[in-house]
């Protein structure tokens, strides 16, 4: 007899005041994407009175996608009502973006909740020290918006040194700007199979992570919080893509406008923050606030390193040190390092460097001839090399 293909997730429990645990049950194929059927979710704050159909929405926006692409219903105690509208209007942007793939599957509840009535006009943001999040953080800051920053996200939580020294950044930053940080653990990364959902990566979805979950995924920790907080509006900064003729586009992507702009639950609604900026245009944004500021501070921006301190000689901090040359600050005092080390990486990957973000190595370059005789001598070669590079090459 054939399993039917279901998930059922049972009523969230807070523990300690903090910590949300929700277990599920999986039958059929869809339990080969998960690692674990326990989803948890810590939080700075106490959750405890927090209504249960809003506890269970951090689960639900992770494993909603999966049981819709694995084509399997998905069965729940109580729900909150707006959120329950906003995931069918989510699955089916899903199915615009990836016409390819199938995205079906019901969520099939007991009781539909309103929440309602807890909202007082604040706002939060999700920050995690990079361009986007600072960017979105400049534009808003006259909203005083309360920091939300995620490990377990791009930081593993295998990697708590890691975690600790990005934390105390962050919290030197809030301390800096008289802010209000809530840090969140959770496995919601790792609680999911991505080497068995690497099986979708074709027809347009890279990989689970950057094409599915981290909008929907990553916003939906919020929503304990936001009831917690009041919070009435969550900005999530976008991250801008570049067609060929140096403007914007949004591709297939798992943050889209479609996608966060759509997503709500009680009297909370998102916002993806600065989509009619390209990354130049917000590192110009940054450069201008830390001048005004007279303000050393330390970006984070790269996936390749090990520790808490940029590479420095990955494709993505290379170019975010060009974007920061031409906007007129010293890279070496917001965290990278000029040393030889990136200079002969990108000498010896010349094809890499071409190939990915050409068109924005196309721009950096028109942009670097206009400043090279004024730029620190630690960074002559490196924008020499940059001039150099026939980045229009097929």
């Amino acid at each position: 007899m054939i399993k039917q293909n279901k998930i059922e997730i049972h009523d969230p429990e807070v523990r300690k005041g903090n910590i949300i645990y929700c277990n599920f049950k999986c039958s059929g194929k869809v339990g080969e994407y998960f690692t674990e059927n326990t989803f948890y979710l810590h939080h700075s704050e106490n959750v405890e009175k927090v209504p249960k159909s809003i506890l269970i929405i951090p689960v639900l926006a992770n494993i909603a996608p999966v049981a819709w692409i694995a084509g399997a219903d998905i069965y729940v105690n109580e729900i909150d009502e707006e959120f329950l509208e906003a995931l069918e209007t989510i699955k089916n942007s899903f199915k615009s973006m990836y016409p390819k793939h199938c995205f079906n599957g019901t969520i099939i509840f007991n009781t539909k909740r309103i929440n309602k009535d807890y909202g007082k006009e604040k706002c939060g943001l999700f920050f995690s020290g990079g361009v986007d999040s600072l960017t979105s953080y400049i534009r808003n800051r006259k909203e005083q918006p309360i920091l939300i920053t995620v490990w377990g996200a791009d930081i593993s939580l295998k990697k708590r040194e890691f975690w600790n020294k990005v934390k105390n950044d962050i919290t030197q930053f809030t301390n800096d700007h008289n802010l209000k940080t809530v840090y969140l653990k959770s496995n919601f990364r790792s609680f999911l199979n991505e080497k068995n959902l690497y099986k979708f990566s074709r027809n347009g979805l890279k990989n689970w992570w950057v094409s599915v979950q981290h909008g929907l995924g990553l916003v939906g920790l919020s929503a304990p919080l936001t009831y917690k907080k009041g919070i009435k509006k969550v900005y999530f900064a976008s991250t801008p893509l570049i067609s060929k003729d140096n403007k914007l586009s949004f591709v297939a992507w798992g943050s889209h406008p479609s996608i966060e702009n759509n997503l709500k639950w009680g009297e909370t609604e998102v916002e993806l923050d600065g989509i009619e900026l390209n990354r130049f245009e917000k590192l110009g944004i940054i450069a201008n606030y830390l001048r005004d500021l007279n303000y050393d501070l330390k970006l984070r921006v790269c996936w390749k390193s090990n520790n808490e301190s940029n590479c420095s000689t990955c494709e993505k901090c290379a170019r975010t040190m060009a974007m920061l040359l031409i906007k007129g600050l010293n890279p070496s005092k917001h965290g990278f390092n000029m040393d030889n080390s990136l200079l002969q990486r990108m000498k010896s990957n010349k094809r890499f460097f071409v190939k990915i973000n050409k068109h924005q190595w196309t721009m950096i370059q028109h942009k670097i001839s206009e400043i090279i005789h004024n730029v620190d001598p630690e960074y002559y070669d490196f924008c020499n090399w940059i001039l150099m590079v026939k980045f229009k090459r097929k």
